[in-house]
């Protein structure tokens, strides 16, 4: 069974030193995924700031994975020094997408998204 993971989706995550809080935009042909997320990233004793971070991957029965391609700022910029995130996860029965991530330097995360109502 192919799961149709297309359309918008709200997403959180909690990582070592922070919290992203925004969603995510899925378009799936077949098994291929690509999108965006987008978010505030707000780390320990620094300012938060908006992140574009735009992923491609792929849906193997309810096995998620996406990987980052580039993050932008607001202003579409660029943002040259992000790490950019490989995320792994299942599709719940609940319908949710539950799983984790790690970046460049190995900072792990746990996310959650949960279809836009």
């Amino acid at each position: 069974m192919i799961h149709n993971i297309s359309g918008k989706w709200i997403f959180s995550e909690e990582f070592e030193c922070g919290l992203d809080n925004g969603f995510a935009f899925f378009i799936q042909n077949e098994n291929s995924i690509t999108g965006y997320l987008e978010y505030e990233e707000k780390i320990e004793d620094n300012e938060p700031f908006f992140v574009h971070q735009e992923i491609s991957g792929t849906i193997h029965a309810n096995k998620i994975s996406l990987k980052g391609l580039k993050a932008l700022s607001p202003d579409g910029s660029v943002i040259n020094d992000y790490n950019l995130d490989i995320l792994e996860g299942t599709l719940t029965h609940e319908g949710k997408i539950v799983g984790h991530s790690f970046d460049s330097e190995d900072i792990c995360g746990v996310f959650v998204l949960a279809r836009e109502q």
